[in-house]
């Protein structure tokens, strides 16, 4: 690397540098003509290292000529590349700047000639010129917005030339938005759509009761608001910032703009849209960055370990950073106490750089809280897309003095997510009691975790991530033996279960999974229920149902136990009818027992079930597969359908007599009338008028199965192994088939 001083006029240098000097643009022309003369040139050739990370900041760079690459060294992994750097870059200003350490090592793609600027140079400089420190970290900020802002839309279009890129820019603007602020709201006219760029934003709509649900997040990088560009319709919903956003804003004229000087990507543009569309449900959205900030419930809660384990098992999912007060002190050697820097500290202006700096080059930046209710606590609760609560499962439940004060911070419209965590030394004694921790708290979600499983936290990994695997077991009576093989398929190849979800047998099935059983428990369990014990035994007078349900009752108390949903290891949810409200159902809490039963409950078959004085039935009456549902919270979904969408046809012209039908059945000698049974008409009944609501469920999966289940009645429990086998081959089939861009190929075992 080699170096040499201008030594001219300082016209000659201004002239000389004009091109250089546009990365000051905005500053005062004293300060500029004071930056310009102390500019050196450093060549740098292909390979060649300009800075390591780590190390201490004596210069800040622009790119003259040629290509650089940044790559952030990872404990474990390969160096992660975070960005390319061609000319009129700039390189380090921020830890020259905030005086803190390099936070990855750039390296020349190709020769490479930069100016330099040396720190006791700019030093001086900043002496000289008050303020100047200011401007030059808004500067460092704006760059930081644009490079995010060319990486999204790179991540759209593809690669952009130079000349349309600068035209497509003209055509947005930029719209800032502060914490708790509205981007519009339900029922505004539309004013165009919305790309974010720095930031995490909420959409809540409001619901026939007048109470206000969140029914979405936007995350860095995502469109918000495009059915004004291809509608125009009123908004549906209200847009509010979580924390402080940068957006940028198309508006309908702009559009039509793009589109009269450059239909080609105008049209490009529309069919971006339409497919962003089509697929927003498929995948869980884009890959996008998270802030997620780490909150220990009491002292004892062993945070920094639990913050460390997590990081590791989020390094596979993405660029990942860890930020906590040791960490800062580290890094700006030259201010140990940084990370306690409050907003009205001149420093402020320094720290949020440096952190925007970091989320910039990273996917995951996990804010570690301090044990009290710190500056840096603050700031982390501040900075957060979502907060982890992490306690131990042992302690005393009610929240305590940080947690209370501290998410007050949160508190608002928008406010941020909160999930729990409750940590268990090991697997040996199950979770109970788990709602007092609930109860007091307003929670996004919870979830267990075992201390000594590394499984554990990397399903944790995938949840906050929202990469998580959810899998959704459709209703259909005997044919829902199929999810057993299903299941042990999944297991076989390596697919986790995060999630599991169902309606009806799904939810019979899927409830056992949740509470640890695995494919040969499941078999053993399913057996003994349905083939040895037969549950659909006891007729009684069909006054409210066929079955009297007592038998179901007792099955179903005798495989859960007392069990309450929010008790299991893996996240459960089912789905019943409320025939009170005309509404769906979703049961996250209570006894497991109850919940299954309420979801199996075949109307005119089984007796229904009470809840809050309402009457609930089968849940496959609204919604047989709720992988819809599952979307809200897995990044992956798998659905399962056992409808096997036969055509219940007739082989006479009118309905026997009942006696006839009866008299076939009974007397040896005759042949049965071969018609519908009441269960056969009523199953098939619920799976007709669920059937486009299942479709449009299985069209959005990752993963979408549907076993032979053929010719298997609806109470037909005799051919439990076969039925799980058949199904168990044909998953391993539909696993083999995964295209090279499926979500789960990462996950897939060789078959054993």
């Amino acid at each position: 690397m080699n170096s040499n001083r201008n030594d001219k006029t300082l016209a000659g240098v201004l002239a000389e540098n004009a091109d250089t000097l546009k990365a000051f643009e905005g500053l005062p022309a004293e300060a500029v003509e004071d930056l310009a003369s102390a500019l050196t040139r450093v060549e740098v050739p292909e390979g060649g290292v300009l800075i390591r990370q780590g190390d201490t900041a004596e210069a800040m760079y622009i790119v003259e000529k040629g290509l650089l690459r940044a790559a952030i060294a990872r404990k474990g992994s390969a160096p992660a590349a975070v960005g390319l750097m061609g000319p009129g870059s700039l390189i380090g200003e921020i830890a020259l700047l905030t005086g803190s350490r390099r936070n990855a090592t750039v390296t020349a793609v190709e020769p490479s000639r930069l100016a330099r600027l040396e720190a006791a140079e700019l030093k001086e400089i900043m002496d000289r010129h008050p303020g100047l420190k200011r401007g030059f970290l808004e500067i460092a900020r704006r760059r930081l917005r644009r490079s995010r802002w060319l990486k999204i839309l790179s991540d759209y279009f593809g690669e952009i030339d130079e000349e349309n890129c600068s035209f497509i820019e003209s055509c947005f603007s930029w719209v800032h938005l502060d914490r708790g602020r509205t981007l519009f709201s339900e029922g505004d006219e539309s004013d165009g759509l919305y790309i974010l760029v720095h930031g995490f934003l909420h959409i809540t709509a409001r619901e026939p009761s007048g109470a206000v649900r969140v029914v979405g997040s936007v995350y860095r990088g995502e469109i918000v608001g495009e059915m004004a560009i291809l509608s125009g319709e009123k908004r549906t919903a209200t847009v509010s910032a979580v924390r402080d956003c940068d957006l940028v804003r198309l508006t309908k004229d702009d559009f039509l703009e793009i589109n009269k000087a450059y239909p080609e990507f105008s049209l490009t543009i529309m069919r971006t849209l339409v497919k962003r569309l089509q697929e927003s449900g498929r995948t869980g959205g884009r890959e996008h960055g998270l802030n997620i900030a780490l909150l220990a419930a009491s002292p004892r809660t062993p945070l920094a370990e639990f913050a460390h384990r997590l990081y590791s098992a989020l390094i596979p999912l993405g660029k990942t950073v860890l930020l906590n007060s040791r960490v800062l002190g580290a890094e700006f050697s030259t201010a140990a106490d940084m990370a306690q820097t409050p907003d009205h500290d001149p420093r402020h202006v320094d720290l949020v750089a440096w952190l925007e700096d970091r989320e910039a080059g990273h996917d995951f930046i996990l804010y570690e809280a301090d044990a009290e209710l710190t500056p840096w606590t603050k700031r982390c609760l501040k900075q957060a897309d979502q907060v982890l609560i992490v306690a131990r499962a042992g302690d005393d439940p009610a929240p305590g003095s940080i947690e209370g004060e501290g998410l007050r911070l949160t508190e608002g419209f928008a406010a941020t997510p909160q999930t729990l965590i409750l940590i268990h030394p090991d697997g040996r004694t199950p979770p109970s009691d788990t709602q007092a921790w609930l109860t007091p708290r307003r929670l996004a979600g919870h979830h267990h975790l075992r201390w000594n499983k590394e499984a554990d936290f990397e399903r944790l990994a995938r949840l906050v991530s929202r990469r998580a695997v959810g899998l959704v077991l459709g209703g259909g009576g005997a044919r829902g033996m199929a999810h057993l093989g299903v299941i042990r398929a999944l297991e076989e190849r390596g697919i986790p279960i995060d999630l599991v979800a169902g309606t009806s047998i799904g939810a019979i099935v899927g409830g056992a999974y949740a509470r640890g059983a695995d494919a040969d428990r499941l078999m053993f369990l399913c057996r003994e229920t349905f083939e040895k014990n037969n549950p659909f035994s006891d007729v009684t007078v069909p006054v409210v149902s066929l079955l009297r349900s007592r038998k179901i009752e007792r099955a179903a108390r005798r495989v859960y136990g007392e069990t309450r949903i929010e008790d299991l290891w893996t996240g459960f949810f089912c789905i019943s009818c409320n025939l009170g409200s005309c509404d769906v159902n979703i049961h996250r809490n209570g006894p497991l027992w109850k919940a299954v039963r309420t979801s199996s409950s075949l109307p005119g078959i089984m007796v229904p079930v009470i809840h809050g004085g309402k009457v609930h039935v089968d849940g496959g009456v609204m919604n047989n597969l709720p992988g819809d549902i599952m979307r809200r919270e897995a990044g992956i979904v798998i659905t399962v359908d056992v409808d096997a969408r036969e055509n219940m046809t007739a082989g006479f012209p009118e309905y026997p007599s009942p006696w006839k039908i009866l008299w076939s059945r009974i007397w040896p000698w005759a042949n049965p009338v071969p018609v519908p049974t009441v269960a056969e008409i009523m199953m098939a009944t619920i799976m007709t008028g669920c059937r486009k609501c299942a479709d449009a469920v299985k069209e959005g999966a990752d993963l979408s199965l549907e076993p032979p289940v053929g010719g298997i009645g609806i109470l037909d429990f005799k051919a439990i192994a076969r039925t799980a086998k058949e199904a168990y081959d044909y998953t391993q089939d539909m696993i083999d088939r995964l295209s090279e861009t499926s979500p789960l190929r990462p996950f897939l075992r060789p078959k054993s």
